[in-house]
């Protein structure tokens, strides 16, 4: 088994590509053996986006490969560049034929040895589950009452890397209803909320009016929304990063849409909600939705996403599902999802490991 260091593909006719391909093939085969389907894998050009911004993210890949060339697992590492500098986020996939031969373990700690020597610290990685554990016990995030299978192939291989468990999320699917009973659920969240609110829709990128905003509501999210205890700082965010960020999504064959309240008094955006859809799937991922602290309790947030809800079928015609992740602790947020008609199908657990500072 050889282990090779890769650098992120300067663009998908890099030969590089291949291995993001690679990577994208061993990830989907990973979901559609827990769930069925494939709405909760990434096609390669979207992977590929995600370090398409080495200022902001720098991507680095490990490959395992057998002798005669075939790649049996890659291992992304991830490292922020202009905030959050002591973490790392780790992501590995191995071919279930060559699981339990130590090939998980080899890229792991390739890219461990790499974080390390830049200073890392914190380490991150996710795990799919099942929305009900299989096995016998459980085990729990810090908070919240999300669980997930310990003995588990994912969470087992990490929680004998160091690992534990910081959060529970909650994944959860909705068929999308007809346009009348989504402007049903636009007009009723609309008719609870004071008049000195309205809605700000657009697609693709964030016009530049609203970046400023945007930049702080997305600073917002990275404090306001529960976290466990994770060893995680404020992100740093300004108009040009909101704008790069919406074009590496168009770049890696994604659309947004976004829909916000704006406070008309102040002439501010106060809350958000986003959708993304990689083209040609039947369905899209519910992103973010915030409130700014100082302006919940006035039904902001079910406001933003019915109207989000209700653009989607103009706006991407072939989509038919809606996918969305919360927190098992935001009982708000959740509480919302069910109102509309999301049911939960799965789970996924965020996992750190941290090490010993001097």
């Amino acid at each position: 088994m050889n282990i090779t260091r890769h650098e992120h593909p300067a663009s998908p006719s890099d030969p590089g590509f291949a291995l993001v391909e690679a990577e994208a093939a061993l990830w989907r085969g990973v979901v559609v053996d827990m769930f069925g389907d494939e709405d909760l894998a990434d096609g390669p050009l979207a992977r590929w986006s995600e370090g398409s911004r080495p200022s902001y993210f720098q991507h680095v890949r490990y490959a395992a490969r057998t002798d005669d060339g075939r790649v049996v697992g890659v291992g992304t590492l991830e490292l922020p560049q202009r905030d959050n500098l002591h973490r790392a986020g780790m992501s590995i996939v191995v071919d279930p034929a060559f699981r339990h031969a130590g090939v998980g373990t080899s890229l792991h700690a390739a890219m461990l040895d790499e974080a390390r020597r830049g200073g890392r610290r914190t380490f991150e990685a996710f795990t799919w589950e099942p929305l009900e554990p299989t096995g016998p016990r459980r085990l729990s995030g810090v908070e919240g009452d999300g669980v997930i299978d310990p003995d588990g192939e994912p969470a087992a291989f990490l929680l004998g890397l160091g690992y534990r468990l910081v959060q529970v999320e909650t994944l959860s699917g909705l068929d999308l209803p007809a346009q009348a009973d989504l402007d049903r659920d636009v007009a009723e969240a609309r008719a609870v909320v004071p008049e000195e609110y309205s809605l700000v829709q657009w697609r693709g990128v964030t016009p530049a009016e609203w970046r400023s905003d945007m930049a702080e509501l997305q600073v917002a999210m990275s404090t306001d929304v529960p976290m466990g205890d994770a060893d995680a700082e404020p992100s740093v965010v300004d108009p040009e990063r909101v704008r790069s960020a919406d074009e590496s999504f168009l770049a890696g064959g994604r659309d947004l849409l976004f829909t916000a309240a704006r406070h008309d008094p102040t002439g501010r955006l106060v809350a958000f909600t986003r959708l993304v859809h990689e083209q040609g799937r039947p369905v899209a991922d519910q992103w973010e939705t915030l409130v700014v602290q100082a302006h919940r309790g006035h039904g902001l947030g079910l406001l933003t996403k019915t109207a989000n809800h209700a653009a989607v079928p103009e706006a991407w015609p072939d989509v038919r599902r809606l996918i969305t992740g919360n927190a098992s602790e935001n009982r708000w947020m959740l509480a919302i999802n069910r109102r509309l008609g999301y049911r939960p199908v799965a789970a996924c657990g965020w996992f750190e490991h941290r090490l010993e500072t001097p």
